[in-house]
């Protein structure tokens, strides 16, 4: 059972906004309505990704954890009693070409490449959502030094 699956049965669900939000080229000629709603958009699109990003970390890390016990399975299978020094090594060497062990390892590497990713994207959303945090604030001096 996915991690996504394991989420809904406890009845949590992460809804993808509608949209995507893309930062104007100079967020000072947007509106202050118009600078609210950027607000809560990156605001909803940046607790979305942070769900992706566990959602990745977790399948990541079972992808992981398969692979490492398909090895361990295959080691002992092939060991038997009493084998030490350069045998294991061979046997582990043996083990890393398995095809299952390919999969397991390419199914890793592509769960830690999503979740590369979804971490690029959680830090850019932030970096906007901070953007649009200050120029409220600096919105919101301005017009306190008008009265």
């Amino acid at each position: 059972m996915s991690t996504v699956q394991k989420f809904d049965g406890w009845g949590i669900v992460f809804e993808q906004p509608e949209i995507q939000v893309k930062l104007p080229a100079d967020i000072t000629d947007i509106s202050s309505e118009n600078l609210g709603k950027l607000f809560t958009e990156i605001t909803a699109w940046t607790d979305y990704i942070a769900t992706q990003v566990v959602t990745a970390q977790l399948n990541e890390r079972a992808a992981l954890k398969e692979k490492d016990r398909l090895e361990n399975k295959l080691l002992v299978q092939r060991m038997g009693a009493g084998v030490r020094g350069e045998r294991i090594t061979a046997i582990k060497a043996e083990i890393s070409v398995n095809q299952d062990v390919i999969d397991l390892d390419n199914e890793y590497e592509e769960k830690y490449a999503y979740r590369k990713g979804m971490e690029v994207f959680l830090n850019n959303l932030e970096r906007d959502l901070s953007l649009v945090s200050r120029e409220i604030t600096r919105r919101s001096n301005e017009a306190r030094k008008g009265y």
